[in-house]
């Protein structure tokens, strides 16, 4: 499917969302430098000028300056502009006489908070009379629940990952560092001319017998009897992955420690957990309790984290959040579960000497429940 294509189904995805009356409007400036997330999602014109983005169930206009009319795709009604905008945003939202004006703005969540605030003040000068909502509700089922299309390219995104890490589980050795681990994946990047789901310095984040942090690789050295965890991604045509693995490189005459393989097997059972949990019309907090409660029963501390995330243009892509009800996550938990969403299930322990034993899987919500997109780690890979 085309890059325009791809557009026009995510564009008439947003249509059929919005209600009776209702028009979403989106204004943005700049997008090179401040991109605007709700915009990334049904077109990838690049603006220099103010431009505004009106689109109902049955329209879709885009108001833009002269010199970035050219970059639209063919789904929008394309009015351009030279000197001045205002008129024509007014009498475009008078014919259209909508109902509710939802704007990108929202606070707990970036990726639906889009619109700046000079371009907020602009539109209350421009259209003063109207009363403005926010569309994060809207926005978070457009964001989170993924077209076909989009489904596809998170699988590429997520079988490019794991032919990576396959690859590096087979060179690494005792003596490399985190660093040089997290070299060989970027030069594969570069090499195949993508991108890290996330920056560059912290993925992948590789660390050798030690908790991660969001900072990356070190310069620790690998040696026999530590526990490699990686933290990697790969953003394949607009899309990302974000997989987490754990290796062992035993001591010589030595198998895996029976810690090590207990914490797996509990790690291995959480995440099966929340796989089960995880269904049409349960709300994000039950999916993380079903896998908090089985590492908390095993007798390790509970993780202080959400247990998952959604998935797909950005690493943690708005919408539900399966995380537990903490004042940090704000009402993201309650959330209810819809099909077609994409989310990470991620959790661990970490045992002190050892290494962080933490998986990540990546999978799609079916009308029967979740859908593994990826080769799950299903045992402590052993290397030597």
């Amino acid at each position: 499917m085309s890059e325009a294509q791809l557009y026009a189904e995510k564009l008439a995805q947003a249509q059929a969302l919005l209600g009776p009356g209702d028009l979403w409007l989106i204004a943005a400036r700049e997008t090179l430098e401040r991109p605007e997330p709700g915009l990334a999602l049904v077109s990838g014109a690049d603006l220099t000028w103010d431009a505004f983005f009106l689109v109902t169930r049955d329209a879709a206009t885009a108001i833009v300056g002269r010199f970035d009319a050219p970059g639209l795709e063919p789904t929008w009604r394309v009015l351009p502009y030279d000197e001045d905008y205002a008129e024509l945003l007014r009498a475009e939202v008078a014919a259209l006489d909508p109902g509710r004006v939802l704007l990108d703005y929202a606070s707990d969540n970036p990726l639906l908070d889009g619109l700046s605030y000079g371009m907020y003040l602009e539109l209350r000068s421009v259209l003063p009379d109207l009363a403005f909502e926010s569309a994060a509700g809207f926005l978070g089922r457009l964001r989170s629940v993924k077209t076909s299309a989009e489904q596809r390219r998170i699988k590429a995104a997520v079988d490019r990952a794991e032919e990576h890490l396959h690859e590096l589980s087979q060179l690494i050795r005792p003596g490399w560092s985190e660093a040089q681990a997290a070299e060989h994946l970027h030069r594969k990047l570069r090499a195949e001319g993508l991108e890290p789901a996330w920056g560059w310095k912290g993925c992948p984040n590789v660390s050798f017998a030690r908790m991660p942090s969001h900072a990356g690789a070190t310069g620790a050295v690998l040696e026999p009897g530590m526990l490699i965890h990686t933290d990697y991604g790969v953003r394949l045509e607009g899309y990302c992955s974000d997989l987490q693995r754990v290796y062992y490189w035993p001591e010589p005459g030595r198998g895996v420690p029976g810690e090590l393989e207990a914490a797996f097997r509990t790690v291995r059972a959480a995440i099966d957990a929340a796989g089960e949990a995880l269904r049409p019309g349960v709300k994000g907090y039950e999916v993380d309790a079903a896998a908090r409660r089985v590492v908390t029963a095993a007798g390790y501390p509970e993780y202080k984290y959400a247990t998952g995330h959604s998935l797909g243009r950005a690493t943690h892509d708005g919408g539900t959040l399966l995380g537990p009800r903490w004042p940090r996550y704000g009402q993201i938990p309650e959330g209810v579960v819809q099909e077609g969403e994409v989310y990470t299930l991620e959790l661990g322990v970490m045992l002190e000497g050892v290494g962080y034993v933490g998986l990540e899987e990546d999978v799609v919500v079916r009308a029967h429940g979740a859908e593994w997109l990826c080769g799950r780690q299903e045992q402590l890979y052993v290397l030597g």
